[in-house]
């Protein structure tokens, strides 16, 4: 399983609004309308779904 580059934002924490870089990914997996992960927000340090 490949990793995304560390360069790349997954988008933005819901919260703070900060860009959360894809080295925080923390999970991602499919469901049946698509797509879901969490990552760490840098600022809040807590898991998101980013934005």
């Amino acid at each position: 399983m490949s990793r995304p580059a560390t360069h790349e934002s997954l988008g933005n924490c819901p919260r703070c609004g900060t860009s959360i870089p894809s080295r925080n990914l923390l999970i991602r997996y499919e469901r049946g309308d698509g797509h879901a992960r969490y990552a760490a927000c840098p600022d809040c340090e807590t898991p998101v779904r980013p934005a």
